[in-house]
């Protein structure tokens, strides 16, 4: 890439914060709409670019210093001399306004990068790239037997009792148990690998979305005056609302009873702790002796080991909370632990990070990308490099 590459990018990642702000003239409209109008890969990087993913750049301030150091990484990156890099932060008016178009130009630099490289062999240090995860989950019916969900066709796929289990267009699983009056209890149990998630409508109509590595265990039919399911890994759940049937997870130890609501619980095995975030509703944490109401934008935490106590957790990002539900990674001041414990999910692989524990991220970008374009991303903003071999990956500093 030419430095006039570089420049055209910083000058048009401006021009987007501006027109996102509302401060564009006539003559820089102009502008970037001539630079749209150029290439599909100029409109594609450009409605990649929302205006939540500005906000989120700019809600803090950039330290100058910091900046400045990635400036020349994303020189370094591209082979430019970081030289001028001073030349184009002198001229902006803010450090936030800096900090937004710095990331938006490293996120077209890694696309012209990507673009220009396609058919071209991937170097040594990158031999080989991974595919983001997909909709695939596997059904453990009542008598056994397994249903792998992303092979099945649409249409009805399993009975159990008078419950119908159907496949849809857009590939949710749906559970009919409106002919349903058996007081016999029958459990499923959906359960997705690393690189998978998936959608389910329960037999209340309830919608559960689970996360990659994650199960649900449930009724084919809910009846009695309680709708109890188990959930281990990550799901958000959005509940019919029943009076007289409260809805009650268990993950663990730990309990979430609703009567109707949205909210997202995260219970991985090897996690410290059970986090529980309400989004809308009302809802009942339990654990041990301990119970507590939470609001909506509150999120409960509850540990894992011996400690049974519920803390509330201060200052929650909901965005990041619901990131992967939006087909994002959101990482706020998140440490290299959470950022990796995320990608091995998400993408099915084993990454070492040996001596770089007290790393910590800011970002945002699609889970719906390559995994290489993630830690590029990665390698552009911070001191942290990487080697991919096959589905191991080795960050160095």
């Amino acid at each position: 890439m030419e430095e006039k590459d570089v420049q055209q990018l910083l000058h048009i990642a401006g021009l987007i914060y501006r027109q996102r702000s509302g401060e564009l003239d006539e003559a820089e409209q102009e502008t970037l709409d001539n630079w749209l109008a150029a290439s599909e890969q100029n409109r594609q990087l450009f409605r990649e670019l929302s205006s939540q993913d500005l906000e989120a750049i700019t809600r803090n301030e950039a330290d100058p210093a910091n900046l400045q150091a990635s400036v020349e990484r994303v020189y370094l990156a591209t082979g430019i001399k970081p030289g001028p890099a001073r030349i184009y932060i002198s001229k902006w008016r803010t450090w936030r306004w800096a900090a937004a178009a710095l990331v938006l130009a490293v996120a077209g630099t890694a696309s012209l990068q990507l673009a220009k490289e396609k058919s071209k062999p991937i170097g040594a240090i990158h031999n080989t790239d991974v595919a983001p995860g997909s909709r695939k989950a596997t059904l453990k019916l009542g008598n056994g037997a397994t249903i792998i969900l992303d092979d099945a066709q649409n249409g009805v796929i399993a009975n159990q009792g008078k419950t119908v289990i159907k496949k849809s267009g857009n590939g949710q699983l749906v559970y009919d148990a409106s002919a349903s009056v058996t007081t016999e209890i029958t459990y499923n149990t959906i359960t997705t690998p690393n690189g998978g998630e998936y959608e389910v409508i329960l037999p209340d109509g309830s919608h559960v979305w689970l996360n990659a590595a994650s199960a649900i265990r449930f009724p084919a039919a809910f009846t009695g005056n309680t709708r109890k399911v188990e959930i281990n890994g990550e799901a958000y759940l959005e509940i019919v609302k029943n009076e007289k049937a409260p809805f009650i997870v268990v993950s663990g130890k730990h309990s979430v009873e609703v009567l109707g609501t949205k909210f997202n619980i995260h219970s991985y095995p090897k996690e410290e702790d059970i986090t529980t975030t309400l989004i809308q509703g009302s809802i009942r944490i339990a654990a041990g002796k301990y119970t507590k109401v939470l609001q909506p934008g509150q999120q409960s935490l509850v540990n894992t080991g011996a400690n049974s106590n519920i803390r509330l957790a201060t200052g929650v990002n909901m965005d990041e909370v619901l990131a992967w539900r939006n087909g994002k990674f959101i990482f706020d001041d998140a440490s290299l632990k959470t950022v990796v414990s995320q990608l091995e999910r998400w993408y099915d692989v084993n990454i070492d990070y040996a001596g770089m524990e007290d790393y910590r991220f800011n970002g945002e970008i699609s889970r719906n990308v390559s995994l290489s374009k993630v830690l590029k991303m990665m390698e552009l903003t911070s001191n942290i490099h990487y080697k991919i071999n096959d589905r191991n990956i080795y960050m160095t500093k």
